[in-house]
C-alpha cells in the first residue's frame, strides 16, 4: 500500500501531461521570471515557520509541553518526508506524530496523534474560511469591473458568472459546509453524538468516527487557532501567486484565494508523488475555466511544489543533526 499513493500521483501527473502542448509547457518554463519564484520562497518559508507555533500551541492545550526548536526540526523533517521521499502527506504526518509523542506525558501518547490531527484541521478550516471570504471579494471586484468596462471579456468566464453556476455554486457550498461543520457538529454532539462515545461503541464505529468525536470535542482549540491558520493561508496563497505570476498567469490575488480551497484540498487526495499530483489536477480544473492557459497553470503549480520541495532538501540538515545527535 505504501507505493499505492506515489504511482497514482505519478499516473495523474502523467494524464495531465498528456492533455499540455510540450512546446507550450517548455516555453512556459523557460520563461519563468525566477525572481518572482525567488520571492515565492518568502511567504511560503515564513508560512511553515508559523505553522511550527501553531502546531506548538495545539500541542500545549493537549498538555504536550515541547520548545518551539524541537517541534521546528520535527516539522522540517515532516516536509522531506512529504517532498523528498516517497509517501506524500501522510509519511510527514506520522514522522511528526513519532517525534512530538517523546515529549508527550506517560499514559498520554495518544495526545501526539491528535496534536497533529488538529494542526492539520485547523489549516483546512482558516482554508475555507479564506477561500469563502475571497470568494465574495472576487465577485464583487468582478461585478465593478464589468460596471466599469462593460466591453471588456476575457477568453473566459469572470468569476460572478462561473461562481453563479451550478458547479460554482457546489463549491461554495462545499467551502460552507466545511467551514461550519465543526460548530454544527458541536450541536450535534450536544444532543446524541455522545452517546458514541461508550467504549462499545468506539469498538463499533472504529477510528473515523473517534477521529471525527476528537474533532468535535477540541473546537476551542481550532477557535483559538483560527486566526493563525488564516495567516498561514494568505501567505501560502500569496506563495502560490506569485508562481502563477512567474510563469504569466496574471489572475488577481482574490480570485486565486477564493480557489485555493479546492486547489489545496485536492492535494489531500492519496495521488502525489513527491507532493506532486493531485494538487496539480486540482489547480488547472479549477482555474483554467477563467481563460487560462493549462500549461502555464500546470508550471505554476509545478513551481509552487518547487518550494516546498526545496524546503524538504533544507529540512535533510535536520535529519542529519538528529542522527548526529542520536549517535
Amino acid at each position: 500500500m505504501r507505493f499505492v499513493r506515489p504511482l497514482l500521483g505519478l499516473a495523474l501527473l502523467a494524464g495531465l501531461l498528456s492533455l499540455m502542448d510540450p512546446q507550450a509547457l517548455l516555453t512556459t518554463f523557460q520563461q519563468t521570471d525566477l525572481k518572482l519564484f525567488v520571492a515565492a520562497l518568502v511567504p511560503a518559508i515564513l508560512a511553515n515557520l508559523i505553522c511550527v507555533y501553531r502546531w506548538q500551541l495545539v500541542a500545549r492545550e493537549l498538555g504536550i509541553q515541547a520548545p518551539y526548536g524541537f517541534l521546528l526540526s520535527a516539522y522540517a523533517q515532516g516536509i522531506s518526508a512529504n517532498s523528498i521521499l516517497p509517501g506524500g502527506i501522510v509519511g510527514g504526518d506520522a514522522w511528526r506524530s513519532l517525534a512530538i509523542s517523546k515529549k508527550a506525558p506517560e499514559g498520554s501518547k495518544h495526545q501526539s496523534v491528535l496534536s497533529v490531527l488538529l494542526d492539520r484541521v485547523s489549516g483546512f478550516w482558516g482554508l475555507t474560511w479564506l477561500s469563502l471570504s475571497a470568494g465574495v471579494v472576487a465577485i464583487l471586484m468582478s461585478g465593478t469591473d464589468r460596471a466599469n468596462q462593460p466591453e471588456a471579456s476575457g477568453s473566459g468566464g469572470s468569476p460572478i458568472e462561473w461562481f453563479d453556476s451550478t458547479l460554482g455554486q457546489a463549491y461554495l457550498l462545499s467551502l460552507l459546509v466545511i467551514a461550519l461543520a465543526p460548530v454544527l457538529g458541536r450541536l450535534l454532539h450536544m444532543g446524541w453524538l455522545h452517546r458514541f462515545e461508550v467504549e462499545h461503541h468506539r469498538q463499533r464505529f472504529g477510528k473515523w468516527i473517534l477521529a471525527i468525536i476528537q474533532i468535535i470535542n477540541a473546537l476551542l482549540i481550532l477557535k483559538k487557532t483560527l486566526v493563525i491558520s488564516v495567516l498561514i493561508q494568505v501567505m501560502t496563497a500569496t506563495a502560490f501567486w506569485l508562481c502563477l505570476q512567474s510563469v504569466k498567469v496574471d489572475m488577481s490575488w482574490w480570485l486565486l484565494t477564493a480557489l485555493c480551497g479546492g486547489v489545496f484540498l485536492s492535494g489531500i487526495l492519496p495521488a502525489a508523488l513527491g507532493g506532486f499530483g493531485a494538487r496539480e489536477l486540482g489547480a488547472v480544473a479549477f482555474i483554467t475555466p477563467f481563460g487560462f492557459a493549462k500549461e502555464g497553470v500546470l508550471a505554476g503549480s509545478v513551481l509552487f511544489g518547487l518550494t516546498a520541495t526545496i524546503q524538504g532538501v533544507m529540512g535533510l540538515w535536520f535529519w542529519l543533526k538528529a542522527r548526529g545527535d542520536r549517535g
